[in-house]
């Protein structure tokens, strides 16, 4: 998949789309059952997948700079306490996404 799969969408749609996953109550709530995990959890990985479809459009950067954000700032609530280790391993992975 790649960004042909946006075609036709207005050039927002790729950042309402995320802000719609992350901003669902029960998406956040999911992380706070998440217990000490060597693999990110299957809610955290699309995130990558993500990116790659979005990568040559103008939304690219906002929705990084927001997923990074969710990522550092929202996910390392207390409430996350045992996921947060694993989310903070997924950021990196896709702020080094932005350099390739």
């Amino acid at each position: 998949m790649d960004s042909d799969f946006w075609k036709g969408e207005e050039v927002q749609y790729p950042q309402i789309v995320f802000d719609s996953v992350k901003d669902n109550p029960s998406y956040s709530d999911a992380f706070s059952h998440v217990k000490s995990v060597q693999e990110p959890p299957w809610f955290l990985g699309w995130f990558a997948e993500y990116l790659h479809t979005i990568k040559d459009l103008p939304a690219y950067a906002e929705v990084l700079a927001k997923m990074v954000g969710f990522m550092c700032e929202e996910l390392q609530h207390e409430r996350f306490q045992e996921a947060r280790p694993i989310v903070m391993t997924a950021a990196i992975h896709v702020s080094g996404l932005s350099w390739v």
